[in-house]
């Protein structure tokens, strides 16, 4: 049987080396492009995904998200008509913020728009080139300093800009130069918004009077708007089981408490269970908190 084994293995490399003639060559390899996964060392304590082509087309959440970027354009907070429109463009957005850096990511954002176009409501360009526009990846620097000193704007080859703030934009630079292209932090393929806080940004709400327990041992918070009637579902991870299943007592008692507000009272209707190490809280947002979040100023929220 080994002299059997032997002479099957002859055979069979045999064939692979001279059966069709010439040995078939390993294809070229290829060469890594550039990717804004490569902007974050690590997932960033805030990181935010907001889909603006499906928010338009969402029968309940369409006007709403239309009435935000008109009052974002009147509050001055959109830069002008055509940053606007890149954003408004975009197929997805994601934000990246930790304590010292942060990172704005528009991708697919439409072909007609060129950063050097892009002004402010004073009509002055808000980005200037600084490197070879041949270049694969073109880097623009901010010239509205309101938009945060020392930023920059870089266009990669598939339609995504990268915006970055502080030592952000060195590791940009460096990471486009070099590409890992490490993969993207998970979320939602169906959400329409998806927010996860970690680490330092979490330890803020450790001594908050109301949601102060919910932090025991808690790892990551996740927050989604789901397409339709999905609601809002709000994803409590702990480090351990018995965490967990207290994490789901105080998302309870809190849950009622709030319900207890007439304002509020549609709260009454929250779903809450747990799934592994997972709290989850999903409510549904009721129409008249959707007409009334455009009009929210800071002062509305205590800010």
């Amino acid at each position: 049987m080994r002299r059997t084994a032997l002479a099957l293995a002859a055979a069979l490399l045999g064939t692979a080396a001279c059966g069709g003639g010439e040995v078939a060559k390993p294809p070229p390899k290829q060469e890594a492009q550039p990717s804004w996964t490569d902007v974050f060392a690590a997932t960033p304590d805030i990181y935010a995904v907001v889909r603006p082509q499906a928010l338009k087309k969402d029968a309940i959440y369409g006007s709403f998200w239309r009435s935000l970027l008109g009052a974002a354009q009147a509050r001055g907070l959109a830069r002008g008509a055509t940053m606007t429109e890149a954003v408004e463009g975009a197929e997805e957005i994601i934000i990246g913020v930790n304590q010292s850096e942060a990172a704005l990511i528009l991708r697919g954002v439409p072909a007609r728009l060129d950063p050097k176009t892009i002004t402010g409501d004073d009509g002055h360009a808000l980005f200037h080139s600084t490197s070879d526009e041949r270049k694969r990846v073109v880097e623009y620097e901010v010239t509205d300093k309101k938009l945060g000193a020392g930023g920059a704007l870089f266009v990669l080859p598939d339609r995504t800009w990268v915006g970055t703030l502080g030592t952000t934009r060195d590791r940009a630079r460096a990471s486009f130069a070099s590409p890992m292209n490490q993969p993207a932090p998970k979320v939602s393929e169906t959400a329409l918004v998806s927010v996860q806080l970690r680490g330092a940004f979490l330890r803020l709400f450790e001594r908050h009077a109301l949601v102060g327990p919910l932090t025991k041992k808690l790892t990551s918070a996740t927050i989604e708007l789901q397409p339709g009637s999905g609601g809002v579902v709000v994803g409590l991870s702990y480090s351990e089981a018995d965490a967990t299943a207290y994490g789901e007592m105080q998302a309870k008692k809190i849950t009622a408490d709030l319900a207890k507000d007439k304002d509020r009272a549609w709260l009454k209707d929250a779903k809450i269970a747990y799934e592994g190490n997972t709290v989850f809280v999903r409510v549904s947002v009721p129409p008249r908190l959707l007409e009334e979040l455009p009009k929210t100023k800071g002062s509305d929220l205590g800010l």
